[in-house]
């Protein structure tokens, strides 16, 4: 059996440390002459990337360009590959050997982060109930007393911050984060709400009434910020489910966080199935 490079991992654990998602490519079957057997495993980045081999030339460009493809959609897969002229089956792709090898492609992507912008009791509340759902939580408050880490004995709390009022440090929201602002007030509400309204956050959420909304959405337009970046806010937040505590508020938030992760992963999947993945990597390889 082929072996990763002893590295492989710890680089994929790096990978998944600094929240960008890889794909480890491995050879589960093989026949016939290929470049490499079974247990073969190649690490594809973001970037386009690679670490290890399995078998190199346009063999292994397409294997990037399908792991690509899989990183894309957050979706692990098997794709098989036969080493003969095109049109001599569904998945040859013009090379001579004969042989044909099949590859699991996993996608190894960070956890879904929960950035909770205050630690009150709504904060707390939604903290608690998130660690059931798998999220990386990070909570900040810019109130020492709301910020101590022996709060949050929970599940998957991954830092409680204690930040300065206008959120400088907040961590930066990436596709898999969802955004939720509970702090002690507006003013909080709206710095917070600036650091990350650019941000390509898959959910942004503000607590409050409508009125709250508007105030804080008029300063942020007097300001530049356009009425398509204010339209991703969801506020008031949650769904409407006459919630009423703490902790039923939390409930409120995480099933309207559910239900746009739900629609998210349904477009994702729509998208890559109206379009093919584009094939200009095989063509400069085979040029």
């Amino acid at each position: 059996m082929q072996h990763a490079p002893l590295n492989l991992w710890d680089d994929v654990a790096r990978e998944l440390r600094a929240r960008r998602g890889v794909v480890v490519a491995t050879v589960v079957r093989d026949s016939g002459s290929v470049p490499r057997r079974t247990g073969a495993k190649m690490m594809v980045y973001g970037d386009g990337r690679t670490r290890g081999t399995v078998g190199g030339g346009i063999f292994e460009v397409l294997v990037v360009r399908d792991a690509l493809a899989c990183l894309q959609s957050g979706r692990s897969g098997t794709r098989s590959y036969t080493f003969s002229p095109k049109g001599t089956a569904k998945d040859a792709f013009g090379a001579v050997c004969g042989g044909r090898v099949e590859l699991f492609l996993e996608a190894v992507m960070p956890p879904d982060r929960l950035l909770i912008v205050g630690g009150g009791h709504c904060g707390k509340a939604l903290a608690q109930a998130a660690s059931l759902l798998n999220f990386s939580i990070v909570v900040a408050d810019d109130r020492e007393e709301y910020a101590k880490s022996e709060e949050y004995p929970f599940t998957g709390v991954e830092a409680v911050l204690h930040l300065p009022a206008d959120f400088e440090g907040l961590p930066a929201p990436d596709p898999q984060s969802y955004v939720v602002l509970v702090s002690k007030g507006f003013l909080t509400d709206e710095a917070a709400l600036r650091r990350v309204i650019d941000s390509p956050a898959a959910y942004i959420g503000m607590i409050g009434s409508v009125n709250k909304r508007e105030t804080v959405f008029d300063k942020l337009r007097a300001d530049g910020i356009t009425e398509e970046q204010l339209a991703r806010v969801h506020a008031p937040i949650g769904l409407e489910i006459g919630a009423d505590t703490p902790q039923e508020i939390a409930v409120s938030i995480l099933a309207q966080i559910i239900q746009e992760r739900a629609k998210r992963a349904a477009g994702t999947q729509e998208a890559k199935g109206k379009g093919a993945v584009s094939e200009s990597l095989v063509e400069l390889a085979s040029g």
